[in-house]
């Protein structure tokens, strides 16, 4: 059985998200960006973390998600944007989130959250639904990859 050790690497991140809204599939959102993942041994659970860009409209945040061994996945946003959410798979959370524009009510309905990660990289997949102020409803898949980067190789001198 894989039990590793605290790793913490650097790491190439793909992010693919998919979203509906109002019944209309919206245009999926590709990236490819550097970043760490990290795993700590005593809570055995894995983070990714990436700074967010021009790309995602969230400049000067910092997003991490983790996987925890029961299948729960935390992503977290720290900097000009400030959040939390707690997926659990068939779980419905109703929580307030401080925005720029004041509180809002979120209920996040929880369809899959999954993920598989080992020393070299893996996978976390969500989908969910987002409702706001009990107006308007966004469903979102997430599949995010991590692999990490292999060490400089270097040529002998001599």
């Amino acid at each position: 059985m894989f039990a590793p050790q605290n790793i913490y690497k650097d790491a190439i991140i793909r992010l693919e998200s998919s979203q509906w809204a109002d019944g209309e599939q919206l245009d999926p959102v590709r990236l490819m960006t550097h970043g760490q993942f990290s795993y700590e041994k005593q809570a055995k659970v894995w983070n990714i973390s990436y700074d967010e860009s021009d790309a995602t409209g969230m400049r000067g945040t910092k997003t991490r998600v983790s996987l925890f061994p029961n299948g729960r996945v935390v992503l977290s946003r720290t900097g000009s944007v400030e959040m939390e959410i707690e997926f659990v798979k068939g779980d419905q959370r109703i929580e307030t989130q401080l925005t720029p524009y004041g509180p809002v009510r979120l209920s996040v309905l929880t369809h899959e959250a999954k993920g598989n990660m080992t020393e070299e990289g893996g996978a976390i997949e969500l989908g969910y639904s987002l409702d706001f102020d009990s107006r308007h409803t966004i469903s979102t898949t997430l599949q995010l990859e991590v692999t990490a980067n292999p060490p400089e190789h270097k040529e002998p001198v001599g």
